[in-house]
């Protein structure tokens, strides 16, 4: 059934609420205000557990809460795009010699095939 031009498909409108409704309503909502703080945290402790089956859908949550739902993270060509390198340095002593700093500065890019390795 089409509707005719210029005439409302629901002339009375959503019903009215009622007083005892309406207060209904604001305590629902203020019990859930209350709440927020807690229900991030949590959601943000199962985000950060590695072993959590949800983790994928509370970071998807916490994205979609902080930046929208069809927000597509897309570089704009002015970010510097090279990779990042991360060293890995071990806990050092004071008994380490000078050969362990020279294998340790070699960038990840220098052949460390021909060093001569003391065991």
């Amino acid at each position: 059934m089409a509707f005719k031009k210029g005439v409302s498909g629901n002339p009375a409108g959503r019903p009215k609420l009622t007083a005892e409704q309406k207060e209904q309503r604001e305590e629902f909502k203020e019990l859930l205000q209350e709440a927020t703080v807690e229900a991030l945290q949590s959601i943000i402790l199962i985000a950060n557990d590695r072993y959590n089956k949800d983790r994928f859908n509370a970071c998807k949550f916490i994205i979609e809460k902080a930046y929208g739902a069809n927000t597509a993270f897309l570089l704009d060509g002015t970010e510097d795009t090279s990779p990042i390198v991360i060293e890995v340095v071990p806990r050092r002593t004071e008994d380490d010699d000078d050969e362990w700093d020279e294998v340790m500065k070699a960038s990840p890019d220098d052949d460390l095939e021909d060093y001569e390795w003391e065991e």
